[in-house]
């Protein structure tokens, strides 16, 4: 048990972690959650810190821990917003907590947090903070142990998807682990929730059926849900918010009373589309708010990416302004290329002696994730709850005598349902707000805005409670969506993911409701990938090198499906989307039959792990898939998506693995030049590329690989630009690329061409054809330094180890038990839970002395399979030599399909069936389960593929009984439907999942360790 931690202790916690004192709110909801309310729902104005919710949850999990009674709080924390993110300020937020933790001083009551939940987690980093990412990471490990306190920051589609058994862009193998961890022992909070209404719903309904387990434990441990939102909704669960005490706070209570005036400009008549009617009304209003703002700072608030767009075109043309442009539909890189560059000089703070005042543009993006304040501010006409959150970013601290807005109308009054994002809620809104302060609408009218700006609206919460009691908010705000309801057929047919039903269920309408557009897609750029306007793509090349190098989550931006099919139809201009997820899309997919073929831009799907199809027709592009375009047509800049197609070619960041991590760098002319934006060099990296493949290939013993590579390396640094003080965009590419070529060149002390393993030795891959002027380098593993790269383990092989050594089947069993007992102690599981999941993970593995399984662990040789002193469980191959595994499984005969697990399950089973003693008084149900689905599959159904030559097979059981059965036990297991279905009514869908999750990531920690 850790040093004891006391409630009254919450003040100095925030204070040493963050260096100011809690709200009055704050406080008082950490009191309400420790005294046994279960989480009430937050009614809290923005500026004030919902955030902190993350802190509560950190010192009351904590607190409970330290104390050693009987755990109620959640072991993991999910924070989700339905904005796409510049800055995700919550993760920040996290990030530091995390690191305060872990370098806390002793003594303090860091300190003893952080024990306290090191101890919980059973490992040295108290906290874990992960950013759940889409794209294309398939081998999706976000928490390495079930046990581990974890705050986690999420997308609505994200978190959604793999609560529901269907985690977007995740293999059907790893879903229930996702959905365990989401769905059991959790805390979602859930920013601007009555923006998520669907998945508010959903996320109630689940939790409300795992709390229907017959056994009490699981049923307790169901998904708690809170909401974040100022908007009251009619759920009739309690509410906490602030109250007097925040009001006279003299930090609180300035932001509470920030003087937001509101003004209003009509520009509908301006121009012809609503796009330039913007980008002319934000010039005016900048130019009204110049003289009067007191910080040179301001915030201009479009609807659309589009607006955005034009308004950024129309001031960027200005020489009185600087002006960055900022939407969440970008990648990683270029989103920290903003950050760290002339964003950051927004999140510290403008200087007030700037010489030319800042002007940010921005979507929807900048309404949630982003603690910015700004002087002055235009807002496209909008829903109510949207300029709302607008206007948190105005005056954010409350520390200025006028912090004017100027609220812009696009559309003409008759034209209220083409408004995109908001439709008819963005005119009432209008309306009311025309009913309570005067509306401008003549040209140049600057003198006449800039006098109504002190007299407009005054518009912050201290105010609104008076304001909004007259308003009719449901027809303010955006209609909620058809919500359907989570019924338990639909429910049990998603917690069948292995194998799942046909048709499927989708969870798109689960999470956003029936009347949104389809789910997104990941869109990556290549500069390698051959192509020419007219001719059919080389798809097999393309698919060759996408396998070399596969596509990361760091190199995707996310894109509605219908905007990817007119990008790709050449039918997009300008983007018409905003930055929210699953918002209204009224335009139609263009018909396949209206559009050649031949016209579609080139794009390859991704359907699985190498699995690559040519996307032919529109109606190819799926919602949910990733697809992958040649940088060539465009459609992404420094800023983000375009959604046109343009001569402008996309930087390829397929090296720009996260973490820093090196897999490998392509010396490609095209890849190399998209980076560093050099077209004119692309002559000589081709003939500096070409050189030294000859070199390579022509046989000479006495020019050691090694020496070529250096040369080459050497010519191409020589070709890049080194005065790079501070670069940005392109030039920041060009830094990263230098850096990496200085590294290989001096980190690696050996390169060959052949695929040699050895420790330390580089790997040169050559192109394909002798026209293939490209050359791939792949770093050695090591140990240590910059470029060790050490593989995770594959849940979808039957022998998956990082360790090139082999693994005895008796030591590896004896592991795994003891992991997954280790983690289902320290979640708190009851014993007879903890007592089945160890001998599950003992026994897991026990099918794998099927002696023809045994010859595959040893590369195909019967003979030196017989020989063994015991049965292997990792064979000690090289993970990453697929071919090799291929081989030795042709050479043992190991037919493909076999299941090791289904052998595993039916050994247990009828060790079961003779009543061992370790086994009374356990679930044996629940023992046999987690054996046979111990890598994934049997949810409900194993692999239904005999053994086309049984024998007899000698498993040992956990308590030494040899067990001998034919190996024709390995066919379809039909009472594994029966098993499942008393399993999850028992301990419930998500139970469930979690029990099996624990089994399933100690044998993949432990393999990794290579016990």
């Amino acid at each position: 048990m850790s040093d004891p931690i006391g409630l009254d202790e919450f003040p100095a916690f925030v204070h040493e972690a963050f260096g100011y004192l809690p709200f009055p709110w704050q406080e008082a909801y950490m009191r309400a959650v420790a005294a046994g309310a279960d989480w009430p729902d937050l009614d809290v104005p923005t500026a004030l810190g919902k955030t902190s919710l993350i802190d509560i949850w950190v010192f009351l999990l904590a607190w409970q821990a330290a104390q050693g009674s009987d755990r109620t709080i959640p072991l993991r924390l999910f924070f989700a917003v339905d904005r796409r993110l510049v800055v995700d300020q919550a993760h920040e937020h996290a990030e530091r907590l995390a690191d305060v933790l872990r370098e806390a001083e002793p003594g303090s009551v860091c300190e003893r947090v952080a024990a306290a939940l090191s101890q919980l987690g059973g490992a040295d980093e108290p906290l874990s903070v992960v950013r759940m990412r889409g794209g294309v990471d398939w081998a999706a490990r976000w928490l390495r142990s079930p046990a581990q306190p974890a705050v986690v920051v999420s997308t609505v589609d994200q978190y959604g998807s793999r609560l529901l058994f269907r985690g977007y862009h995740t293999t059907p193998r790893m879903r229930p682990i996702d959905a365990a961890l989401t769905g059991f022992d959790a805390l979602l909070a859930l920013d601007e929730a009555h923006l998520s209404q669907a998945l508010l719903t959903t996320a109630r309904d689940c939790a409300a059926y795992q709390a229907t387990a017959t056994d009490p434990y699981f049923a307790a441990r169901a998904l708690k849900v809170v909401s974040l939102s100022a908007t009251a909704d009619d759920s009739g669960r309690p509410r906490l918010g602030v109250g007097p005490e925040d009001r006279g706070h003299p930090v609180a209570g300035r932001r509470l009373h920030a003087n937001r005036h509101v003004t209003l400009l009509d520009v509908s008549a301006w121009a012809k589309t609503s796009t330039e009617a913007f980008a002319h009304g934000a010039s005016a209003a900048v130019d009204a708010l110049l003289p009067i703002i007191e910080r040179p700072v301001m915030a201009v608030v479009a609807n659309t990416i589009a607006s955005a767009r034009a308004a950024f075109q129309t001031l960027s043309a200005r020489d009185d302004l600087d002006v960055l442009l900022l939407t969440g539909r970008c990648r990683d890189t270029e989103r920290s290329n903003l950050v760290d560059g002339p964003l950051s000089e927004l999140l510290n703070g403008v200087a007030p002696d700037r010489p030319r005042p800042l002007v940010v543009v921005a979507t929807q993006t900048i309404e949630v994730g982003l603690d910015v304040s700004v002087a002055g501010m235009c807002i496209e006409a909008a829903a109510w709850d949207a300029v709302l959150q607008r206007l948190g970013r105005l005056d954010r601290t409350g520390d200025l005598a006028l912090a004017p807005a100027v609220v812009v109308r696009t559309h003409a009054p008759d034209d209220t349902r083409t408004i995109p994002v908001y439709g008819e809620a963005a005119a009432y809104t209008w309306d009311w707000l025309a009913s309570h302060t005067l509306v401008l609408d003549r040209p140049g009218a600057t003198e006449e805005l800039q006098l109504a700006l002190a007299n407009g609206l005054l518009l912050n919460p201290s105010t609104l409670p008076k304001l909004r009691t007259d308003i009719d908010l449901s027809a303010l705000t955006a209609p909620s969506p058809r919500i359907p309801v989570v019924h338990r057929t639909v429910l049990d047919s998603w917690a069948r993911t292995d194998p799942a039903p046909v048709p499927d269920q989708v969870p798109a309408p689960f999470l956003h409701g029936l009347d949104t557009s389809p789910a997104d897609v990941q869109v990556v750029w290549r500069a390698d990938l051959p192509w020419e306007d007219g001719i059919t793509p080389p798809w097999e090349v393309w698919a060759s090198r996408l396998a070399q190098t596969p596509p990361h989550a760091g190199e995707t931006v996310t894109v509605p499906v219908r905007r990817l099919r007119r990008f790709l139809t050449r039918q997009a201009e300008a983007d018409a989307c905003g930055d929210l997820e699953g918002a209204p899309d009224p335009e139609q997919a263009p018909s396949k039959r209206s559009l050649a073929w031949s016209q579609l831009l080139p794009a390859l799907r991704l359907n699985g792990p190498g699995d690559w199809t040519p996307a032919l027709s529109p109606g190819d592009i799926r919602p949910g898939c990733t697809v992958v375009l040649p940088s060539a047509v465009g459609g992404h800049d420094a800023f983000g998506w375009t959604g046109a197609a343009s001569t402008v070619v996309v930087p390829d960041l397929g090296d720009f693995l996260l973490g820093g991590a090196i897999a490998a760098t392509r010396l490609d002319a095209e890849v190399i030049t998209s980076l560093t934006g050099q077209a004119d060099q692309a002559a000589t990296l081709r003939a500096l590329i070409g050189s030294a493949i000859g070199r390579l290939q022509s046989g000479d013993d006495q020019e050691p690989a090694t020496e070529v590579v250096r040369d080459l390396l050497t010519a191409v640094i020589d070709l890049l630009p080194t005065d790079l003080p501070e670069p940005t965009g392109t030039d920041r590419f060009t830094q990263y690329l230098l850096g990496r070529l200085v590294l290989l060149r001096g980190g690696v002390a050996q390169w060959d061409t052949s695929t040699s393993t050895r420790r330390g030795v580089g790997h040169v891959v050559i192109g394909d054809t002798a026209d293939d002027l490209r050359l791939l380098l792949i770093p050695p593993r090591t140990r240590s330094g910059l470029l060790e790269r050490v593989p995770g383990v594959s849940d979808e092989e039957a022998d998956s180890s990082s360790l090139t050594r082999p693994v005895g089947l008796a030591q590896h069993g004896k592991a795994v038990g003891a992991r997954a007992a280790s983690f289902a102690q320290r979640a708190g599981l009851p014993h007879p839970a903890i007592a089945a999941t160890a001998i599950a993970g003992q026994a897991h593995d026990c099918g794998k002395q099927h002696p023809r399984f045994q010859t595959m662990l040893c590369g195909g040789d019967a003979l030196l399979a017989e020989a063994l002193p015991e049965p292997l469980a990792k064979s000690g191959l090289d993970p990453a030599d697929l071919a090799g595994r291929r081989t030795a499984a042709r050479l043992a005969d190991w037919s493909p399909g076999l299941r090791h697990e289904a052998l595993s399950a039916a050994a247990v089973q009828h060790w079961l069936n003779n009543e061992p003693q370790m086994a009374t008084g356990l679930d044996k149900n629940l023992i046999i389960h987690l054996v046979a689905a111990h890598h994934g599959r049997g949810r409900p159904l194993l692999p239904p593929v005999a053994d086309p030559d049984p024998v007899e097979v000698e498993c040992t059981m956990p308590d030494g009984q040899q067990i001998t059965l034919s190996s024709a036990a390995m066919g379809v297991d039909w009472g594994g439907p029966d098993r499942f279905a008393t399993l999850t009514d028992q301990y419930g869908p998500w139970g469930t999942a979690m029990l099996e999750s624990i089994v399933r990531l100690a044998d993949m920690s432990v393999s990794e360790e290579g016990s």
